[in-house]
């Protein structure tokens, strides 16, 4: 008796239409971040980040450094974003790796500053704040204090500002409006202060469907790329397109 096959089919061309559903929902100079951490959710990294730059994708978003080497040694150059914060024994590869890095830390920055600076490289910071999420992130009261001691270190670059959202998925859901005036008045500080940055980002797949003014210079779509629809409240006028199929 033959033995029945199973296998998992991931249709890249799916991927590909998922991400210009994002596009036509967010403003046209705003940015991309694609989220590819966890292998993709599971879809295979190095396939889904090269189909996703092929698309036209600023950047690349991971979890941890070892994500971000995998691509790396994939062949892949695109800017990479490290978006929780590694632990310092994971720093020298950050340098090593032209990675790109979140960090709510100033002691963290002081060290990657100083790695880079006997590497004579420049390594790119996101800022985070925490803006009621209350994992990760520099507190909205200090803030500003703290990113003003991060210009003063050498060899790291602010190039974003970045939050979270953790219940974006609810349309009606009054935590993430607070969330997005927080961090509205948190960058007009920033502003005032003169901090250069390049990008301020926030929403993820729920904030790009349910809250269109979270759309900063920036987002980071992830789960609705692999077609599922981020939200309590059903899609009207958009198709996502499921990227995984498994046959047996």
């Amino acid at each position: 008796m033959k033995t029945p096959s199973s296998r998992a089919i991931v249709d890249l061309d799916a991927y590909a239409a998922n991400l210009r559903v994002v596009r036509g929902m967010v403003p046209a100079n705003c940015a991309i971040i694609a989220v590819v951490k966890a292998n993709a959710y599971g879809h295979g990294a190095v396939p889904i980040a090269r189909r996703a730059l092929h698309e036209g994708v600023a950047m690349l978003g991971v979890a941890d450094v070892s994500e971000a080497v995998e691509l790396r040694d994939a062949g892949i150059t695109a800017p990479i974003l490290v978006m929780v914060q590694p632990s310092e024994d994971a720093l020298p590869a950050v340098v090593e790796y032209d990675l790109r890095l979140v960090l709510s830390s100033t002691e963290l920055a002081e060290r990657i500053g100083e790695i880079a600076r006997r590497a004579n490289k420049v390594v790119p910071v996101h800022c985070k704040i925490d803006t009621g999420m209350g994992r990760q992130g520099f507190s909205v009261e200090k803030a500003i204090e703290e990113i003003l001691f991060l210009t003063r270190i050498s060899h790291i670059d602010i190039e974003g500002v970045a939050t979270h959202f953790p219940v974006a998925e609810s349309a009606e859901d009054p935590f993430t409006a607070q969330q997005i005036r927080t961090f509205k008045q948190l960058l007009n500080q920033i502003d005032k202060e003169g901090i250069p940055y390049e990008m301020a980002h926030a929403a993820n797949s729920g904030g790009i469907v349910n809250h269109p003014a979270s759309a900063f210079d920036a987002v980071r779509p992830g789960l609705m790329t692999y077609g599922v629809w981020p939200s309590d409240v059903p899609s009207t006028n958009a198709t996502l397109h499921p990227v995984l199929a498994w046959e047996t």
